[in-house]
């Protein structure tokens, strides 16, 4: 008799997180928590233990909840989910700071590819969160940086 396999567990942190991007990660077998700051997900995070963490920085004054949220996650990647719009300063910050990131509209594909990759590359080996870059997405103008690339 094989045991049922863990799901792994989302912790969504951002004041208005995308609604479809809950929906999808629940829909790919996720189990997703949603919270709207990191001073609400301090005392969640030990409890709930999520195999990674998503934010939704939405102005650059808020690369403040990254950094939040990287001195919580320890060991667990941290991906920032970005809009296509967003200010350089922003994107610069996440960039330089968060494991992965993706830039939104993004598609179900591209979410998904980067969800492996920074799974892949916690289970090969524990890593503090604003170590190594995964996986990014296109910005305009820019080359797609690959798995293979950051290894």
């Amino acid at each position: 008799m094989t045991m049922p396999r863990e799901k792994k567990r989302v912790l969504l942190i951002g004041e208005q997180p995308d609604i479809e991007l809950f929906a999808m990660l629940r829909g790919e077998g996720y189990e997703v928590a949603a919270l709207e700051s990191p001073h609400r997900a301090r005392g969640v995070f030990p409890l709930y233990k999520p195999h990674v963490i998503i934010i939704f920085p939405r102005y650059p004054k808020e690369t403040v909840i990254l950094d939040e949220c990287l001195a919580m996650a320890g060991t667990v990647p941290v991906v920032a989910v970005i809009s296509l719009i967003a200010k350089p300063t922003l994107v610069r910050a996440v960039k330089e700071k968060a494991t992965a990131f993706v830039v939104l509209p993004a598609k179900r594909q591209t979410i998904r590819e980067t969800l492996q990759a920074v799974a892949l590359f916690a289970d090969e080996a524990k890593f503090p969160s604003g170590g190594k870059k995964i996986l990014g997405t296109e910005t305009p103008g820019e080359k797609r940086p690959h798995l293979a690339d950051s290894l």
